[in-house]
């Protein structure tokens, strides 16, 4: 870990590989020692086994056993070593032992076990940061695309094994000493993209500079105290730099949007702090110009739905500032909503749910307020699989009505994990269609599939290749690695509706 000591009269960082520990006690037991039971005969104590071998017999061997330990976990710096002893960590002494203060001596084994736990895993996460920092060197496909490959193999948005990337660049190369003491467990991952966070906007020697002044405080500092500490070392370092800065970070204005439970979501907006003034202060008056005597809202009730009101508005028109909205495969941007007719009709709950296209799954009664101002077209499905079989239509021309059918069958782009919206999509031949040519796949709904630009990129340049099959569609990427997303299920029945799942096969038969 850094440390911060005096020498010659200067402040100097000083590299620790490990915390420090409280004094070892006296006779306590050693890898390397032979123990003997009254009971048993001499056994050699393994190397990490010497905290869970034999049981303590005395109250005095308890105390030596749980001391040991928590001088291993202290000491042994964070890695293998460190994972096995947690692994092995020992029971609470029996209460018959009578050991004295036995509850405190045992939160204090608790404690001392977590925060062992904390170092261990910021060293894997420093592992992951060197593993990702290689990949991106050593990636045989498009750099563009090495998000795409890493968020399928994590489970995770794209945006965020964007992130993961940017921050393994920055670690090991503009930050090595937040890389060190993360890979040495003495910060948390959380402190350490703190720093990457703080430093993003000034020059590496800036941010090397940073890096020395606040790392020797981040070990005991508060996730709040962390960012004052980056910031006042920033305005003391760059003190120059404060708008080349905000210009940089100006850049990077955006609005993201999170799902949450219960039918809710969050929408965030980063931008400059008068825009954000400008915001809420337009936002609270319009809230309180729609306000009623028998108005029961919240002040921030009325800011919102003031909000959805003029964005409503915009849809509802189709015009911004006198301008036409442009159009999505051919129609204007709107809210598509999916729900079982079950869903429209009065009644007690049944388990019916419907779905907001690139969101997820909302109440009945939301879709019941989404439909009484909307157009509903018919919608027939596979009573078994979910899957569209029909999209009604009593109008446009046959490519309309297939491409709209494509659109509603898979809702969102076919990439597993990506949630733009299909109609904000490119309709893409899974086979490519090659005219003239008696190879080639056809336009028909199932050699079509919505992709956004980004993946339909990663499929005709990126080395990624898909295939329609019964069960959904099929990635493989440049590392010759296969993701499967699933159909889209529209439909599903009621629990109690549903077949009973069928018997476990017998892995053994009876041989007759």
């Amino acid at each position: 870990m850094f440390v911060s000591e005096r020498r010659n009269g200067d402040r100097a960082l000083v590299w620790r590989s490990t915390p420090p520990a409280p004094p070892l006690p006296g006779e306590l037991w050693t890898p390397d020692r032979t123990v003997r039971h009254p009971s048993d005969g001499p056994r050699r104590a393994s190397k990490y086994a010497v905290h869970q071998g034999l049981a303590p017999r005395t109250a005095d061997d308890a105390v030596r056993h749980l001391a040991e330990y928590r001088h291993r976990i202290a000491t042994t710096a964070a890695g293998g070593a460190l994972a096995q002893f947690l692994q092995h960590r020992p029971a609470r002494p029996d209460q018959e032992l009578a050991l004295p203060d036995q509850d405190r001596l045992w939160a204090n084994v608790l404690v001392d076990s977590i925060q062992a736990r904390e170092r261990l895993i910021a060293h894997l996460q420093g592992g992951q940061v060197a593993d990702l920092a290689e990949l991106s060197r050593n990636y045989p496909g498009l750099r563009e695309f090495l998000s795409t490959e890493i968020a399928l193999a994590l489970g995770v948005a794209e945006s965020t094994a964007t992130r993961r990337l940017d921050e393994a660049e920055a670690f090991t190369t503009r930050l090595p000493a937040t890389f060190a003491a993360l890979h040495a467990g003495d910060i948390s991952d959380r402190k350490a993209r703190a720093v990457h966070q703080g430093t993003g906007d000034v020059t590496p020697d800036v941010a090397r500079q940073v890096e020395r002044d606040v790392l020797p405080e981040l070990p005991h500092s508060t996730m709040p105290q962390v960012h004052e500490l980056i910031a006042a070392a920033v305005i003391r370092r760059d003190p120059l730099g404060a708008d080349d800065r905000h210009d940089r970070a100006r850049g990077r204005r955006s609005i993201t949007r999170h799902h949450l439970t219960d039918g809710m979501g969050t929408l965030k907006v980063f931008s400059t702090l008068q825009d954000i003034a400008t915001i809420h202060t337009a936002l609270t008056a319009m809230g309180e110009a729609s306000a009623t005597p028998d108005d029961e809202r919240t002040a921030d009730n009325r800011r919102v739905d003031a909000l959805v009101d003029v964005c409503a508005d915009v849809l509802d028109h189709g015009r911004w500032r006198e301008q036409p909205l442009p159009t999505q495969q051919r129609r204007r941007p709107h809210v598509h909503v999916t729900m079982p007719l079950t869903a429209l009709l009065p009644g007690p709950p049944t388990g019916d749910m419907a779905t907001l296209a690139g969101y997820g799954p909302i109440t009945p009664v939301q879709a019941r307020q989404i439909a009484a101002d909307a157009t509903l077209r018919r919608l027939v499905c596979d009573p078994l699989s979910g899957t569209l079989l029909d999209h009604g239509r009593t109008t446009y021309e046959p490519p309309v009505a297939l491409a709209d059918h494509v659109l509603a069958r898979d809702l969102t782009c076919v990439m597993p994990g990506c949630r733009q919206s299909a109609w904000r999509c490119e309709l893409d031949h899974t086979e490519p269609f090659r005219p003239g040519r008696v190879t080639g796949g056809s336009t028909s709904a199932a050699n079509l599939a919505p992709a956004c630009k980004h993946h339909h990129r990663a499929k005709d340049g990126g080395g990624f290749r898909l295939v329609r099959t019964a069960t959904g569609y099929a990635w493989t990427t440049p590392l010759e690695r296969t993701y499967e997303r699933p159909n889209t299920r529209l439909w599903a029945p009621a629990p109690e509706d549903r077949p009973p799942p069928p018997p476990p096969e017998d892995p053994d038969p009876p041989p007759f």
